[in-house]
């Protein structure tokens, strides 16, 4: 009996998909990220519930294949692919019950399955008054999110820092619980992270340690006032001034929501119906009536309290040479900013139906919040080689204390060419951004390899003890 069969008893066939060219559907991207000459997906597995989950994960143990957990749809996630032969993908779009959503102390306890479009219908039609935090799309998993370390655009950004109490099953198939949901009777699992001892929530994200069954996040409350607002900026000065200027803004709290600085160009390829070509910031900033560079930022709070922080907000934004300020006013004539204007406040928005074709290879890059880091990663990215002109869509992020230069690597989907390409492309960039003492801080699963190329070495010993302990088969490879 061969793997596939063997799976199909063990599941039933129903929850089973065998992997061929002629019939992967939704997964073709696994194929294009996963698949080489060293290993290949030969099945996706969707179990129905823990049981089967841990049927799976104990029946692998010993066996010729190791396990891959899809985190989220359409993602090659930051968890490490293993490193050759056959792979069995699991999929828990399944487990995909929200277990409970707290109105008086505010956050959801959710199964791995749950995207931030079904917690976002749950708390409308249940008239519950919080705002769902998301990075990317409303198909996305809130758990893979979170494992992801994703950062939204709300002040529940920092998705990792709002996740509060795991599930989590082990390679040997035993559930733990983290946090205040290890402590006999309980009430505060999703209430108080750290629990007592070792924390260790995060030893399951960006890793293969064990697969996450059960996650709290906190959410946050809709506020009563809320103010919007972009800065349209001229050039690399007005850029570099901004950002001191956030810098403040952010350490200080007054713009407490993760702030995105975008390029036109970026904008565009992001939010307007543009073709995926190497069009230029000037000729999108015209077209789209955009500044060079564009800030998004919001207030929230007191309505008040808003209207009293604008006016500091707004004046130190003002003292930028050539800056144009817009609030909420404008989101109606303008597009663009209606779009980034709905992520800030939790809403879906929509995207350049073009990007529909093609996928893209991740890597974020750290560094303090700087006019002058601004200015130098923009330089570094826009003078990189790039031979293949292949299209980069970039933004940084302005979190607490750092500043992310977010770069997406597009490529066709399906198009192995070009896939080697923009792998060779963010392999350079990894390379020049790290020589530069930018450290990649996010990167997709197929490219950690080269991230580990320019880690110091202490860490890596640590990660592989943990991984010893926690996976000594290496079922999840």
């Amino acid at each position: 009996m061969n793997i596939l069969e063997n799976l199909k008893t063990l599941l039933t066939p129903s929850n089973v998909i065998a992997f061929k060219e002629a019939n992967n559907g939704e997964y073709q991207f696994l194929a294009d990220r996963i698949n080489n000459n060293e290993r290949n997906v030969i099945a996706v597995v969707t179990p129905d519930n823990l049981d089967q989950l841990r049927e799976l994960i104990l029946f692998s143990a010993d066996k010729a294949f190791s396990l891959f957990n899809l985190l989220s749809p359409g993602e090659i996630n930051t968890a490490p692919i293993p490193g050759n032969g056959a792979i069995v993908v699991i999929d828990l779009k399944k487990l995909n019950a929200i277990i409970e959503v707290d109105t008086k102390a505010a956050y959801a306890l959710v199964e791995p399955g749950v995207n931030f479009e079904q917690l976002n219908a749950y708390l409308e039609n249940n008239d519950i008054p919080f705002i769902v935090d998301f990075e990317k799309n409303s198909k996305q998993s809130v758990s893979g999110s979170i494992s992801n370390r994703h950062y939204g655009y709300t002040p529940y950004g920092d998705q990792l820092m709002m996740q509060c109490g795991m599930e989590v099953m082990l390679a040997n198939g035993n559930l733990i619980r983290t946090g205040m949901g290890a402590m006999p009777g309980s009430n505060s699992w999703q209430l108080f992270k750290y629990g007592y001892g070792p924390y260790v929530d995060a030893t399951f994200t960006q890793s293969n340690n064990g697969i996450i069954t059960k996650v709290g996040i906190w959410l946050m409350p809709k506020p009563p006032g809320y103010k919007p607002f972009t800065v349209q900026l001229p050039n690399e000065a007005a850029l570099n001034q901004a950002v001191e200027i956030m810098r403040n803004f952010k350490i200080n709290m007054l713009v407490p929501n993760t702030v995105a600085i975008s390029s036109a160009q970026s904008d565009a390829l992001q939010f307007a119906d543009e073709d995926i070509t190497s069009s230029s910031d000037e000729a999108m900033a015209e077209k789209h009536q955009l500044g060079h560079w564009n800030v998004y930022g919001a207030l929230y709070n007191l309505p008040a309290n808003v209207d009293f922080l604008w006016q500091a907000v707004s004046g130190a934004l003002g003292q930028i040479e050539g800056a144009k300020i817009l609030s909420d006013e404008a989101t109606a004539t303008h597009p663009i900013w209606a779009q980034r204007e709905k992520r800030m406040k939790g809403q879906f928005n929509s995207i350049n139906k073009h990007l529909a074709d093609f996928s893209s290879i991740n890597v974020h890059f750290a560094s303090p919040i700087d006019g002058d880091d601004a200015i130098k990663m923009a330089n570094l990215l826009k003078n990189t080689s790039n031979p293949n002109q292949l299209n980069m869509i970039s933004q940084f992020a302005l979190t607490w204390r750092t500043m992310m230069n977010q770069v997406q690597v597009l490529y066709p989907t399906g198009n192995p060419e070009k896939l080697a390409q923009a792998r060779e492309l963010t392999q350079q960039l990894i390379n020049t951004f790290s020589e530069q003492g930018y450290p990649v801080c996010l990167v997709d699963a197929d490219m950690q390899e080269a991230v580990d190329q320019v880690t110091l070495g202490g860490l890596q010993t640590l990660k592989k003890r943990v991984k010893k302990a926690l996976d000594p088969q290496r079922v999840f490879g």
